[in-house]
């Protein structure tokens, strides 16, 4: 396998209302970058479990249409997980009820004991990296990875599948301590630390491992804080058709423009202030694309390119 990212976490189906009742949606934040990765043109792979059913052959079709690798994709004979998305508030988003007990989520993905030399980075993200199986699986690979190539980790909160805030929030610092990226939103950091404005709560993170921390801040634009400096990005002016995997367009652009300028892997050019500008600024255009898309609708690089 010559790919040189690999992300771990959950794909699975959206059920969304629509103009002829529920739609079923491809979707999960792991998913959502990996497909966004494959589009930029980055060499990337996914670890997840698929169910043979239709819509993991769904799944399957839209990674191999990408260019993602599938060779860490575990096959289940169990269904699909979903979760159902009701439409909430400007205030509140959209609620989510989720079914991943006794589906395809509960098979562990296809790991190797020995990493290939060609992968660069691992990114995890989402709810998978604090539910079993997957989580045991992320803590083990981002474990083995320290030292020989570099990570990432968005957490990508969802309270519905973890109600215990303190539990969520201990596990999440954990997997924060092994990673040299972490990138959360407003709304992650304000259900992890009430007590604490955003902004400071991820500039703590810092002093527990990561070099870089990126806060997004929805129409605000994004914020990139390490040991050093602090750099803010607006959002561009655009008219939003919705915000469906707007933070995940932003992670997967992300890692594309830093590995496209080799600031991936154990001996990665260095993670400057200016370098930091300029992906953050490409990873912020790329998630406002997005959001001028209906659902999760990463862009190409000639989207950008001609934007």
């Amino acid at each position: 396998m010559s790919s040189h990212i690999l992300v771990m976490g959950e794909a699975l189906v959206d059920l969304v209302p629509g103009p002829k009742g529920r739609e079923a949606v491809l979707g999960g934040s792991p998913y959502n970058v990996a497909i966004g990765l494959g589009r930029l043109g980055a060499k990337v792979a996914i670890a997840t479990s698929l169910s043979t059913d239709q819509d993991g052959q769904r799944f399957k079709a839209a990674l191999e249409a990408d260019g993602v690798d599938l060779t860490y994709i575990a096959f289940s004979d169990a269904q699909s997980p979903t979760a159902l998305v009701e439409e909430g508030t400007a205030e509140s988003g959209p609620r989510y009820i989720f079914t991943i007990a006794g589906t395809a989520f509960d098979t562990p993905p296809a790991l190797p004991k020995n990493w290939p030399d060609a992968l660069r980075h691992i990114h995890a993200g989402s709810f998978s990296t604090l539910v079993p199986p997957m989580s045991g699986a992320v803590l083990e690979a981002m474990q083995q990875a320290k030292g020989h190539r570099t990570t990432s980790y968005d957490p990508n909160i969802r309270p519905m599948i973890t109600p215990d805030k303190a539990k969520a929030r201990a596990d999440v610092e954990r997997l924060v301590a092994l990673v040299d990226l972490v990138k959360a939103s407003e709304e992650d950091m304000e259900w992890l630390y009430p007590d604490l404005a955003p902004r400071n709560a991820i500039q703590a993170w810092l002093k527990k491992g990561p070099t870089l921390a990126i806060l997004t801040r929805g129409g605000n634009g994004a914020e990139a804080f390490t040991a050093s400096g602090h750099i803010a990005i607006p959002a561009p002016k655009i008219t939003v058709q919705d915000t469906v995997g707007a933070g995940d367009s932003l992670m997967s652009s992300l890692l594309f423009a830093m590995d496209r300028d080799g600031a991936l892997g154990k001996n990665h050019a260095p993670w400057t202030q200016s370098a930091i500008e300029q992906w953050l600024s490409f990873a912020v255009r790329a998630s406002a694309f997005t959001c001028t898309q209906k659902g999760s609708n990463p862009p190409r690089l000639k989207d950008l390119e001609s934007a």
